[in-house]
């Protein structure tokens, strides 16, 4: 079941933008999607009445030699990870994968859209202007989630889902950037959907006499999310090594997502053939071929690799 704690984590990611594919503090935007549904458990120590002084656990039984192997094992991941982590900050190309990274999603947040009104963002936008349709997009996501255009203090707000008609134009927009050749636009599908499931899913808790068409609703959804994720691979084939986080997320889908019905692979096979058959028509409506295109040298190629592995690693 998709947390809303992780929903709240991407909110702040995505609202500005998908600003950059990598953090190497591990929190990029396809780490956070790839996490969706993983829950969070908060151990609690109890504490003795009257006292302040935390209760000691137990200890049961002396350590077996299984447990020390295992604190070896991930010592040894641990380094493992490191040393990656090492060659990626010490790369000769660190710094022209850093400004290709940038190249891909520029930040918007105070930028100069962020100060036009819907009227002139959608003016902007019909010159085919990428970064208008992006905004376009952001603040339609806003009115869905905060009814606000503007940049809302979230400490004030829930996190349900307020008005799907503006969601709707916010996947609208993000959409069109992506058909202009938006990279971001693809995390931006897989948050527009996470937000929809997330808001069904807290409905099927709040009302379990409609579980049924619910769960239904709920599997759609993740059918056009992942359909949406396989189509970057698609698109994007010289990405392939920075996608794996969404190549996890679909195989999340197909062992059971949030509806928790069965994964149908023909239903979802038709779903993305239309997909990619839209996507098709529509670039091409432009001039434009189905895929997006890199110039990539060796430096940035051999860094996508690494970052390939430290994700593997640290998982």
């Amino acid at each position: 079941m998709i947390s809303r704690a992780w929903l709240f984590t991407v909110a702040v990611v995505l609202s500005v933008a998908v600003s950059g594919w990598f953090w190497h503090d591990n929190s990029s935007p396809a780490d956070s999607i790839a996490d969706t549904g993983k829950g969070t458990v908060t151990p609690t120590i109890e504490i003795a009445e009257n006292s302040k002084t935390p209760i000691k656990p137990v200890t049961e039984g002396p350590t077996m030699a299984s447990d020390i192997s295992s604190d070896s094992a991930q010592q040894s991941v641990q380094v493992e990870c490191d040393d990656i982590q090492q060659q990626i900050n010490t790369h000769p190309a660190a710094e022209e994968f850093r400004q290709f990274n940038q190249s891909l999603s520029s930040e918007l947040i105070d930028s100069y859209y962020e100060q036009l009104n819907m009227d002139e963002l959608l003016a902007e936008a019909q010159t085919a202007n990428v970064s208008a349709m992006r905004m376009l997009s952001e603040k339609y996501l806003r009115y869905a989630q905060f009814q606000s255009y503007s940049k809302p203090d979230k400490s004030l707000f829930d996190e349900r889902l307020k008005d799907r008609s503006a969601l709707a134009q916010s996947r609208y927009w993000n959409e069109q950037a992506g058909l202009h050749g938006y990279v971001g636009a693809f995390f931006g599908f897989a948050f527009t959907y996470s937000i929809e499931i997330s808001e069904l899913t807290q409905q099927l808790n709040e009302s379990p006499e409609l579980a049924n068409e619910l769960a239904v609703q709920i599997r759609d959804l993740e059918y056009q999310l992942a359909a949406y994720m396989q189509l970057a691979f698609d698109v994007m084939p010289q990405l392939t090594d920075i996608l794996l986080p969404l190549e996890m997320k679909i195989k999340h889908f197909q062992a059971g997502g949030a509806s928790g019905l069965p994964f149908e692979p023909q239903e979802y096979e038709q779903i993305y053939r239309d997909l990619y058959a839209q996507w098709q028509y529509k670039r091409a409506q432009l001039g434009l071929p189905p895929q997006f295109g890199f110039s990539l040298t060796p430096g940035v190629r051999q860094l996508m690799a690494l970052e390939k592995q430290l994700y593997s690693c640290q998982r």
